[in-house]
């Protein structure tokens, strides 16, 4: 999604400092050390020219992303207009693959709204047993007729079964485990800052700390961009 919102008052104080010399790029990192809070990738991946992408690895099945999500939430309405976040769920075992699938299945139905945090709360809070393409096709048919969403491809339970077994989805869970070889990322949650650097909550001490150290890395992105 493409953040909206202007940079809160502090953000826009930093940016006028980082900005400019090489100096000022060394002062975007501020505290944050390469090798240490953050690691920069040995292979850039390409990213629009005009925007910097920050991209979450995450799955429903990890209790950090539970967590972390609604703060990755908070962090993005705050983000300036050049930056834009994308999900992208992790499929490092049979069960995180199952429900990669499931965030795929719910984006082509166009019901994402209505399912995203539902997902999270059934599997952490209600420890709901959705561990089944079945069991996942019936949650979200039962969360679509509780919170209808305009628009939405998919509303039975047939028509999510279903959705679970297109090309599509399969072709979407083939690129995410490419994206996590690119970005080397082998835990969740991480964010990937713009196709160059990865930091995750280990790395940065906190999830609070991964989004300073994000922030820190878009305002160095911003500067070479710009340069």
């Amino acid at each position: 999604m493409r953040v909206v919102a202007p940079l809160k008052s502090w953000r826009q104080l930093l940016l006028g400092a980082v900005l400019g010399a090489a100096a000022s790029l060394a002062q975007a990192e501020g505290p944050f050390e390469e090798g240490t809070h953050y690691h920069r990738l040995p292979v850039p991946v390409a990213t629009a020219e005009d925007t910097i992408t920050v991209t979450e690895f995450f799955s429903y099945a990890c209790g950090h992303c539970f967590q972390f999500d609604p703060e990755l939430d908070h962090w993005a309405e705050g983000a300036a207009e050049d930056v834009v976040l994308e999900r992208v769920p992790a499929a490092f075992s049979p069960l995180y693959e199952l429900l990669a699938e499931a965030y795929y299945v719910a984006r082509a139905c166009k019901v994402l709204p209505a399912t995203h945090t539902p997902l999270f709360r059934a599997l952490h809070l209600e420890r709901q047993p959705l561990r089944s393409q079945e069991a996942i096709a019936r949650f979200y048919a039962d969360k679509v007729a509780e919170t209808p969403v305009a628009g939405a491809a998919c509303t039975a339970e047939e028509d999510f079964l279903k959705t679970f077994k297109s090309f599509g989805v399969r072709g979407a869970i083939n690129q995410s485990k490419s994206r996590a070889k690119a970005y080397q990322a082998r835990g969740v949650p991480a964010l990937i800052i713009d196709g160059a650097f990865r930091t995750d909550g280990q790395s940065a001490g906190s999830n609070e700390g991964m989004l300073q150290v994000a922030d820190a890395l878009i305002e160095q992105r911003r500067g070479q961009k710009g340069e």
